[in-house]
């Protein structure tokens, strides 16, 4: 079975809204997205899995460069009020549970994968930059962090980022 059929067989048992496969020369990359990230997230020198914490730039889109394909999928949350951040944020850590779940059972079959989140959601506040990560082994890094545009990407790939009303959209990508 190939890698593609062994991740659709599995995603069955998910609460994945939508999907798709590609080939990484696909993914759009951009150095600015670090900028992005330094002048609107608060988890910008605050958090182990995204910048600069998370590796340079050039050296994380070299590695995700390193991978032929790329399987990249959304969860819907319905949120009490899409403006709430504390809403979204919960639904956030659901996203996360599910890719680190999944990514724990893709490693089992292939344990050269490379799984991108929305940026690591294990502990209600991170510890960096004062102590080491608590969980270095979970952490999962933000397509961010690997200088991926990922609306674009999502856009390219048709896939949809609004569902309206009061609804929060993630998506994670395993490199393979």
């Amino acid at each position: 079975m190939s890698m593609k059929e062994t991740i659709e067989s599995l995603i069955s048992e998910y609460p994945i809204c939508e999907y798709c496969f590609g080939s990484t020369a696909q993914i759009p990359f951009s150095d600015k997205v670090f900028i992005i990230c330094e002048t609107d997230c608060k988890r910008y020198q605050h958090c182990w899995a995204c910048p600069p914490h998370a590796g340079t730039i050039e050296d994380n889109i070299a590695r995700c460069n390193s991978y032929e394909n790329f399987f990249l999928f959304s969860t819907v949350h319905e949120v009490s009020d899409a403006w709430n951040v504390d809403a979204c944020l919960e639904a956030k850590k659901e996203h996360e549970a599910l890719t680190r779940e999944l990514r724990i059972r893709l490693l089992e079959i292939n344990p050269a994968i490379h799984v991108l989140s929305t940026g690591c959601a294990i502990c209600d506040v991170c510890a960096c930059p004062d102590e080491a990560c608590r969980h270095p082994e979970e952490r999962l890094y933000s397509s961010e962090s690997h200088g991926i545009v990922l609306m674009q990407l999502v856009e390219e790939m048709g896939l949809c980022f609004n569902y309206g009303g009061d609804t929060a959209v993630y998506f994670s990508m395993v490199l393979f």
